[in-house]
């Protein structure tokens, strides 16, 4: 299936909304795809998984990503791998949402 941010939130589950965020996931049979839209000037949580990898695609905008204690840029079009057990946070230090997506095996969200 191919979409577009605006096709993907119409299909997928809105799973977190919140002051920092929207998150809206679309679970597949093993995989879960998340698309989240980090408002202006927040971060992420800052989750770590033991049992879960994770891949991460910044679709719009442009901040920072940590993992572990390595910090770098994350802008659209990278994308990041995120390890086993890795502590990772995305932060949006612009001014405009960010919207990125995260691809990992599917697992019940904490709320």
């Amino acid at each position: 299936m191919k979409f577009t941010p605006q096709t993907f939130k119409e299909i997928a589950e809105l799973a977190l909304s919140n002051e920092r965020y929207n998150v809206y996931d679309l679970k597949l049979e093993h995989l879960t795809d998340s698309l989240t839209e980090l408002r202006a000037g927040k971060e992420t949580r800052g989750p770590k998984h033991e049992n879960i990898e994770e891949v991460y695609m910044c679709l719009e905008g442009n901040g920072e990503m940590e993992i572990d204690a390595e910090r770098f840029k994350f802008e659209k079009g990278d994308v990041v791998t995120i390890p086993l057990g890795a502590f990772h946070r995305v932060y949006n230090n612009s001014k405009k949402e960010m919207k990125f997506l995260a691809v990992f095996e599917k697992y019940e969200r904490p709320k």
